[in-house]
């Protein structure tokens, strides 16, 4: 049921503040941090019982231009500004990125400063490096590790990573620990960080339910909620926002369900919205994205449109001028033990790495593997995707004994294929021909592809598709493997196929504002009191992906310049 925007009456409020934050990831919480550093009163309203949002179980990457630390490793704001000129084309809006760029870097490195909310410099490169204006390095940043024990009782109110994601029942790893884990063995220094690692994880888990060394988007969550907390800001979790208040054309409230009850909130300086988008509301999907029909999404359960819904029954309107509805990643679907099929993110370590595929239903090769995962699932969809037809990825034994697929970790993590076949993961054959009937794929088209694969991997080359060209695929290769890292013939029995299917990871459209962030309305004039950001507010990206942390950079830059609205007199 959609919220009912309701009239301010003489009635009692049952509390007050001055800047009500209505959820609680990056966005959220970073503009209760601006506020209350700017000297006011901030309640933040949780849907969940737990505080993060789909941030806590991201990877906490920020793409952000300009910072101290960009700058000194040679980038440039023009050269970052040239390159989203030619990454989003038509779509580009001067005043948008302008405002981006000319703030990004001042509010990250005041974070970096001043609070407890810090970023290194990541060697990510741009998604599209090769692009006029793109960059090898310099503007992903990621969250520095956080000790969860900082935040005391306060620990338990932050939302866990995704189970999954963690190892021995809830050990997080971060990106540069993975290799020591796929292989404890490969160095005496390797072995030994490894073990150092476990040891503080049984410490952990005599008092926590899980590890306490916090890593990636949990790791910003926490940092975030810890600031938060010492500045004051109020949290009241298990708040479902019901109505945004009205009063004389100005939100001076909300009215939020705690427990089956209404409680009503004014808010004296302004209602900011960062619910997080409309990632599970189908009805919204279908509105303002019919040519990407999917079934999966991994954000947040509290991302239903909410936010949006109460700004729309407040004269508000979408931006649906973008490229995309939404933000991309393909995933692959476990079968759970109650029959339902679980999205599983499909990262980064495996469909990067030398000897695999992708193809379509015809059997052909579709794609650069080792492209952004928004761009894998856009290649999707401009194959037939949105007819709900079939994609998989293609390898074999070697590979997945190497480097893992999709769940099934590496060896020795894993020895057998067979647990995997019996629930339906993957479909295995001791031949391509055989592989193709099983998965409907013409078995001489499936067999075609992987030889015209096979032979670009002993030249060294991709005409196809030119997978190892970019500095973003040759991050993901394997460096012992010559003459290009991210090729590798796939030829050793028994063949494996994965099925992939386009999942959203954040919704792109969002409510149309002003470069602050305040809503506007159908005619484009601003509605009193009301604010944006992060998926609540249409992406200055426009559905394009420039680099890792596209969403939460703008979440936390658009937080700051909201609230540096908000706050004037």
């Amino acid at each position: 049921m959609s919220p009912v925007v309701s009239e301010a009456s003489p009635e009692r409020w049952d509390d007050e503040t001055d800047v009500l934050v209505i959820g609680s990831g990056a966005g959220g919480l970073s503009a209760a941090l601006f506020a209350a550093q700017a000297g006011l009163r901030v309640l933040i309203c949780e849907k969940l019982a737990y505080v993060g949002g789909t941030t806590a179980t991201s990877g906490g990457g920020i793409w952000v231009p300009g910072t101290k630390a960009g700058l000194a490793a040679g980038d440039t704001l023009e050269a970052a500004r040239t390159y989203l000129k030619a990454l989003l084309g038509d779509f580009y809006q001067e005043e948008v990125i302008d405002t981006y760029l000319a703030t990004g870097g001042k509010v990250i490195d005041f974070l970096n400063e001043n609070t407890e909310v810090k970023f290194d410099l990541s060697s990510w490169p741009d998604y599209r490096s090769s692009l006029p204006g793109g960059a090898t390095r310099g503007r992903s940043l990621f969250p520095q590790p956080f000790d969860g024990k900082k935040l005391g009782r306060n620990f338990s109110l932050l939302h866990p990573p995704l189970h999954r994601l963690m190892v021995l029942g809830g050990l997080m790893l971060g990106p540069e620990e993975v290799h020591d884990f796929l292989r404890p063995f490969s160095s005496p220094r390797a072995l030994m960080r490894v073990l150092r690692k476990l040891l503080r994880y049984g410490m952990d888990r005599i008092r926590y339910a899980r590890g306490t060394d916090l890593r990636s988007g949990n790791a910003l969550a926490a940092r975030l909620l810890y600031s938060v907390d010492k500045l004051g800001c109020r949290i009241l979790t298990q708040a479902d926002l019901e109505s945004l208040a009205i009063d004389h054309d100005r939100v001076i409230g909300a009215t939020v369900v705690v427990g089956g009850v209404p409680k009503r909130i004014r808010a004296s300086k302004a209602v900011l919205l960062a619910t997080g988008g409309f990632a599970h509301n189908q009805e919204m999907l279908r509105r303002y994205g019919p040519a990407t029909p999917h079934r999966f999404s991994l954000c947040n359960p509290a991302c239903t449109g909410a936010g949006i819904q109460a700004a729309l029954d407040a004269g508000a309107s979408v931006d649906r001028e973008l490229s995309s509805v939404g933000f991309w990643t393909p995933a692959s679907a476990s079968r759970e033990k109650n029959g339902a099929d679980t999205p599983v993110i499909y990262g980064y370590l495996d469909r990067g790495r030398p000897g695999v595929i992708a193809v379509n239903e015809q059997g052909e090769r579709f794609v650069n593997e080792a492209n952004s995962y928004h761009d894998i699932v856009t290649a999707i969809f401009a194959n037939g995707g949105a007819d709900g037809k079939p994609f998989y990825f293609i390898t074999d034994r070697e590979f997945v004994r190497r480097h893992g697929l999709g769940l099934i970790r590496p060896w020795p993590w894993n020895r057998s294929l067979r647990p995997w076949i019996r629930r339906g993961y993957i479909t295995v054959a001791s031949t391509l021909d055989k592989l193709g009937p099983k998965i409907g794929i013409d078995p001489g088209a499936l067999a075609a592809a992987v030889q015209r694969h096979n032979q670009s991997a002993r030249t060294g080359q991709d005409p196809d598709f030119h997978k190892g060209a970019s500095a973003y695929n040759r991050m993901f290769g394997h460096n012992m493997t010559w003459p290009n890292p991210n090729l590798a013939p796939i030829e050793t029995p028994p063949f494996v196929a994965l099925r992939i299917h386009p999942a959203t990871i954040g919704t792109a459209m969002g409510l149309k504002t002003s470069a602050s962030g305040q809503a506007l309305n159908a005619a484009g004039q601003p509605i009193s009191g009301l604010y944006a950001c992060g998926n609540n507010q249409a992406s200055p990206f426009r559905g394009f992906y420039p680099g890792g942390g596209s969403t939460l950079g703008p979440a936390i830059v658009g937080a700051y310049l909201a609230v540096q609205s908000l706050s004037k007199p």
